[in-house]
């Protein structure tokens, strides 16, 4: 079976797509073989891979959140990625001052969370 690397979109009216996912599903394949088979490959006949259909997590509602906390919670994170880029560059970090500024991005992030489950 040739190596499949190239992936081809196309945007199609909803009706046509549920009636490829049905026509799939009826014939126990997962609809990029269906759509390949009805292709047929390279003019050769239809490539089928008899892979599984990929399950999609669900989403995950949105929740609210304080756009104050927010802020802050980026700003620690900004800090933490100046300090990872610094040391990633090589630059000179004396170790004790590394750990002061690790300690206290924690401490701050420990903080965060206990604001946040004690309003809670």
């Amino acid at each position: 079976m040739p190596k499949l690397e190239k992936r081809v979109g196309l945007r199609l009216p909803v009706e046509t797509v549920a009636a490829w996912k049905a026509a799939a599903e009826a014939s126990g394949l997962s609809l990029s073989d269906w759509v390949r088979g009805q292709v047929r490959a390279d003019g050769i006949g239809p490539l089928v891979t008899r892979k599984p259909t990929p399950q999609r997590t669900p989403r995950r509602p949105a929740v609210e959140a304080d756009p104050a906390l927010l802020r802050e919670l980026a700003r620690i994170g900004n800090n933490l990625n100046q300090i990872a880029r610094s040391v990633h560059r090589g630059e000179a970090w004396d170790r004790a001052a590394l750990l002061l500024a690790l300690a206290g991005i924690e401490r701050e992030l420990r903080e965060v969370l206990e604001r946040c489950t004690s309003s809670s």
